[in-house]
C-alpha cells in the first residue's frame, strides 16, 4: 500500500471497522452478558480462534456479504439466532479515537469525505440525513447510490470528485486490505486500520497527518 506520504490535503474514510467497531468486536464483547459461547467458533480477528474467512474477506478472496452469511451460520451453530445488522445499536459503537481524529482534521482544515459500501444495509435508507458525524464531512458517498462497490474504481473516483480533487490528493482509510489496494489502483494513497489494534492504527494516521488525538 502507498503509505509513505506524511501529509495529504484530503482524507476519504470508510465507516464500518474504522469509525465504528466491527460487528464481531461488538458481539464478542457482549457474548458473556448474553451467555453466548462464541469462544467455540471462529468469529473475526479478535476472537479466540483464527478466522480464515475473515482473512479471506479483508484480502478480497470472498465478499463482505459472503462473510456476513458465514458469521450468521457460525452463530446458529452454537445456538445464537440473531440478525446481525439490526442487533447492534451503532451510534453507541463509534471509536472515540476515530471521532476525535475526524474533529481534529476538520479543525485543521483537511477536506474529508466518507465512502461506504454498506451503511444503507446497516443504518437504513437516507441514514446520512440524521447521522451525527456528518458534520465532519464535506462529502458523503454511499455506493448504494453508485451501483458498484469498493474495490471497483468508481466509488473512489466519486469520493475525490465530490471533494473537487484528484485521487492523488486523497488519503483513503479502510479496515480491509482489498479496499486499500483499490484506492492505490486509482492513484490514491491509503492507510490500513487493523481492527486488532484499531487505536494504534488511528494514532499512526494522526501522526501521518500531523495532528494529535487522545487514545480512545
Amino acid at each position: 500500500m502507498n503509505d509513505d506520504q506524511p501529509r495529504l490535503p484530503a482524507v476519504v474514510w470508510d465507516m464500518g471497522g474504522v469509525i465504528y467497531r466491527y460487528f464481531t468486536e461488538v458481539l464478542l464483547e457482549e457474548a458473556a452478558d448474553r451467555d453466548w459461547p462464541l469462544e467455540r467458533i471462529p468469529f473475526g480477528p479478535t476472537g479466540a480462534l483464527p478466522d480464515d474467512d475473515y482473512e479471506a474477506m479483508t484480502d478480497g478472496r470472498i465478499d463482505e456479504h459472503d462473510y456476513l452469511d458465514v458469521a450468521h451460520a457460525r452463530l446458529a451453530s452454537v445456538g445464537v439466532d440473531v440478525h446481525i445488522p439490526s442487533e447492534i445499536d451503532w451510534p453507541d459503537q463509534a471509536r472515540p479515537t476515530a471521532i476525535a481524529l475526524l474533529a481534529a482534521l476538520r479543525e485543521a482544515g483537511h477536506p474529508q469525505a466518507l465512502l461506504t459500501n454498506d451503511a444503507t444495509k446497516w443504518l437504513g435508507d437516507r441514514w446520512w440525513e440524521t447521522w451525527a458525524p456528518a458534520r465532519y464531512f464535506d462529502a458523503i458517498v454511499d455506493v448504494a447510490q453508485i451501483g458498484v462497490r469498493k474495490p471497483a474504481p468508481e466509488p473512489y473516483r466519486a469520493g475525490a470528485r465530490r471533494l473537487g480533487l484528484s485521487g492523488s490528493d486523497c488519503l483513503f482509510v479502510d479496515d480491509m486490505v482489498v479496499n486499500c489496494r483499490g484506492a492505490d489502483a486509482v492513484g490514491m494513497h491509503s492507510h490500513h486500520v487493523d481492527i486488532r489494534e484499531a487505536d494504534a492504527s488511528l494514532q499512526r494516521l494522526a501522526a501521518r497527518l500531523q495532528v494529535e488525538v487522545a487514545v480512545g
